[in-house]
């Protein structure tokens, strides 16, 4: 019990305050990444649709996940939404978070917004997927991402944190 103590202290759980709060872009981050490598077995390829993967983010969800540095994004409140065919992402639940898509896509970087999506050409490729996520109400974001390819600082299916928003 003492071990599961420590455990929790050292990975920044805090029985009190609960899981960090990039614990969801953490977690969806590597949950895509193991449906990626999946479907590049069968397929010979990467998806930029999370359709294609099963891949939907729960209520509530804090992020826009990114498969793609452009085409059209999954709305998570009133406003229309692309079919989901088309879509190459999801946006934050804005019902539930006073957060807008628009807003975290334009704080996202250009340095990074450029390196998601698909590379190389299948099934020579990798692909890269980001999350965005405002954790507070300041301006700053947070910015996660996951690759396919062995990147410098993470290996293959490793998240990498760019931007910290707490």
């Amino acid at each position: 019990m003492r071990h599961l103590f420590w455990l929790l202290v050292f990975s920044g759980c805090n029985l009190v305050k609960g899981l960090p709060k990039d614990h969801e872009c953490r977690s969806n981050l590597r949950q895509i990444a193991g449906k990626q490598f999946a479907f590049f077995s069968e397929h010979q390829r990467y998806a930029i649709h999370p359709v294609e993967l099963g891949f939907v983010p729960s209520q509530g969800n804090r992020y826009l996940y990114l498969f793609n540095s452009e085409g059209p994004l999954t709305r998570r409140d009133e406003l229309a939404s692309p079919p989901h065919g088309e879509s190459v992402g999801y946006g934050p639940d804005s019902k539930r978070r006073p957060v807008l898509l628009e807003d975290l896509l334009a704080k996202l970087p250009a340095e990074i917004r450029s390196t998601v999506g698909l590379s190389g050409t299948c099934p020579s490729c990798e692909v890269t997927i980001a999350c965005v996520g405002n954790l507070d109400e300041d301006p700053d974001v947070d910015v996660w991402t996951i690759s396919t390819a062995d990147r410098a600082g993470a290996s293959r299916g490793t998240p990498i944190h760019h931007l910290k928003d707490l």
